[in-house]
């Protein structure tokens, strides 16, 4: 079909107002951020360039290193969580009554917005909270403490609520994989005398690594951006600063915008590799498939 010239008009007006949007709102933002890491900006006056200064920075001082070290709470977790979320989804794979009402349930914490996540675990670890009455309760009375007042427990404390947060998505997630399993492969092994066990390591397993994998990078990606809740529960108090609360912290509050903007750089490259490794080996296991 030819294109009358008013057509080509047509569609080139229509591609203007997003590609306007995409470079006001994401391409010129990033650049400029770039340029602000490189300088010792404070938001009001004119910025000088200092080199790789914010960089080396955040590299050498161990109060920066500290913040990604946080961030290994939120990795540590997301390997139970992901454990959980597999053997259950494994045990009420096939026929199970009522599954759509409990996925439903399992689903409702990671829906919950943050702000209402934050108030159920600040009063959960009160020290006359939810968990510290069940230690009490259950004898144990002599581990009760002001959880999220010790500066040891206090980052694994709130990196756990990871866990229970979202438990349900990646039980979703795996489930929807093995749904998606052909069952002549059960079947056929079934047939030449299988167990359950072998089933699941030989059928299960290899059919959904891909989701397992996407998973693992997202639980990495999702630690290194990790906010609302320490911020909310803490304000980034008692050790439990992320990069993202310091990058909030430094912008607003102390007004070294050149440094949060290095720092923003910085979880932007990690996100972005991480991301990419899940599209190329995304793209691999459906071109396998």
């Amino acid at each position: 079909m030819v294109r009358t010239k008013g057509t080509r008009i047509l569609i080139f007006s229509f591609l203007v107002i997003p590609v306007i949007h995409l470079l006001v709102f994401s391409y010129i933002p990033i650049v400029s951020n770039v340029f602000l890491s490189f300088t010792d900006y404070n938001g009001v006056t004119t910025p000088n360039w200092v080199g790789i200064r914010n960089y080396k920075r955040l590299f050498t001082d161990p109060q920066y290193i500290k913040l990604f070290k946080n961030c290994m709470w939120y990795m540590i977790v997301a390997i139970p969580q992901l454990i959980f979320a597999f053997v259950l989804a494994i045990f009420v794979n096939g026929k199970f009554r009522g599954i759509n009402f409990f996925k439903g349930v399992l689903i409702v914490p990671y829906l919950l917005n943050g702000v209402i996540v934050s108030t159920i675990f600040i009063i959960f670890f009160n020290n006359s909270g939810t968990f510290n009455s069940l230690l009490r309760f259950s004898g144990l009375g002599g581990l009760a403490q002001q959880w999220l007042h010790n500066l040891r427990l206090v980052n694994p404390a709130i990196a756990s609520i990871s866990i229970w947060r979202y438990y349900g998505l990646n039980f979703i997630m795996f489930f929807s994989a093995l749904q998606a399993i052909p069952t002549e492969l059960f079947e056929a092994a079934s047939i030449d005398g299988s167990t359950k066990w072998q089933e699941i390591r030989y059928i299960s397993i290899p059919s959904i690594l891909h989701i397992l994998f996407i998973n693992v990078l997202l639980s990495i990606s999702g630690s290194i951006q990790v906010f609302e809740i320490p911020y909310i529960m803490l304000n980034g108090s008692n050790g439990t600063v992320t990069p993202v609360i310091q990058i909030q912290q430094s912008a607003f509050s102390e007004n070294r915008v050149g440094f949060a903007a290095a720092l923003s750089i910085l979880v932007f490259i990690i996100v972005v590799i991480a991301v990419s490794i899940q599209k190329v080996f995304d793209k691999r296991w459906t071109l396998y498939d």
